[in-house]
């Protein structure tokens, strides 16, 4: 049955309580996606269409399959399948349906997210709630935490002013207006508060407490103001596609937020900070510009104050500290394995330290790179 799009309050109220009806922690098995698959496209495009080519498209939260829709006249749709994983609770970033409304605004405003084509909390098509989108054209960069960061990417600066002239366009969206009915908009200090939660999951006291002395300081160097609009939450270059040396897609929209904006360029700083890494990644890490190139940028064509950025890539700095204590512990366990908390987890002590010297703007602590 073909699923038309609906609006967030249209959402049963019981929707955030679903699970799959796959056992948690069970791996999904691609043959398994793919006899669903096969069985909803004779739904949605009739008995003569076919799947093709599928197969799971990577990324560090959810499951994302890639597949093509081989029509009866030859023609084909390229789509995406997102789910959460087995076991996850369908809130917060694994809430696929919840993306709807925004990427809608998104698609409307000109930005090259994902266009939505179906979506339903129905687990009984693929085992839990989905959205399928139109596959974006393009191809993402080598990932930044993998062994091939940079290698074989050319015109890398031009590729970067590129993305950071569409984070400017995603931030001048009117996400307050536009997004009313989809989210309260997350201050600052909700924004601190909103990751005690995550943090308190690790079993790393450490970590813990190295993790809530950041957030107390946080809080005491919090902003009086703050420019107020959509936040990617996740924005750099593994969620960037790429065509012909041009910006073509940007991707994984989970965990978007309407919040302060200078969240996001102060990721992307940190993404690209050495002194916020370990051995491990800095070694990989002579590939691409530097944050000084982003700010630069994003003040170019932006009328927003960048006064208050250091603060806002030491909140950055925070969410990752906060996500890697819990996340590495569910890797090391065999709960959610993926290499890259492997190196989230040896950056740990750089991310709080370069954090705190970026909040406070401690010169001594701030090194030789200073701010940049």
């Amino acid at each position: 049955m073909r699923i038309a799009a609906k609006h967030a309050h249209d959402i049963p109220p019981d929707y955030y309580e679903l699970r799959w009806n796959y056992p948690k922690g069970s791996p999904v098995k691609l043959d398994e996606i793919v006899s669903r698959l096969q069985a909803w496209i004779r739904d949605a495009y009739g008995v003569g269409a076919q799947i093709d080519a599928a197969r799971f498209l990577g990324g560090h939260s959810g499951l994302t399959i890639g597949f093509d829709v081989i029509l009866p006249d030859g023609g084909a749709d390229r789509l995406v399948l997102k789910m959460p994983p087995p076991g996850a609770a369908a809130k917060d970033n694994f809430d696929v349906v919840r993306q709807v409304p925004l990427l809608n605004v998104l698609t409307a405003h000109g930005i090259p997210a994902p266009q939505v084509r179906w979506y339903s909390d129905d687990v009984s098509v693929f085992g839990g709630p989905y959205l399928m989108t139109c596959r974006l054209p393009g191809a993402p960069l080598p990932d930044v935490f993998g062994p091939n960061a940079g290698i074989g990417v050319v015109d890398v600066p031009n590729l970067f002013n590129d993305a950071v002239a569409n984070l400017v366009k995603i931030h001048a969206i009117d996400g307050v207006t536009e997004l009313a009915d989809w989210s309260s908009p997350r201050l600052v200090h909700d924004e601190i508060e909103h990751w005690v939660r995550v943090l308190h999951k690790s079993t790393n006291a450490d970590w813990t407490r190295k993790g809530m002395a950041l957030r107390d300081l946080l809080k005491r160097k919090a902003p009086a103001r703050c420019t107020i609009g959509i936040v990617h939450g996740d924005f750099y270059s593994n969620n960037w596609l790429f065509r012909d040396g041009r910006l073509s897609g940007i991707v994984d929209w989970e965990g978007t937020s309407v919040g302060p904006i200078l969240l996001d360029l102060g990721w992307l700083c940190m993404m690209y900070d050495e002194e916020s890494w370990g051995p491990i990644r800095r070694t990989s890490m002579n590939w691409h510009p530097r944050p000084a190139s982003f700010i630069s940028r994003y003040s170019e064509l932006s009328q927003v104050n960048l006064a208050d950025l250091p603060f806002y890539r030491g909140l950055a700095g925070y969410r990752v500290a906060c996500l890697t204590a819990y996340y590495y512990e569910l890797h090391r366990k065999g709960k959610r394995n993926n290499p890259a908390w492997e190196v989230f987890a040896e950056a740990f002590p750089f991310i709080i330290d370069r954090s705190i010297a970026l909040v406070t703007r401690d010169s001594a602590r701030l090194g030789a790179t200073g701010i940049c």
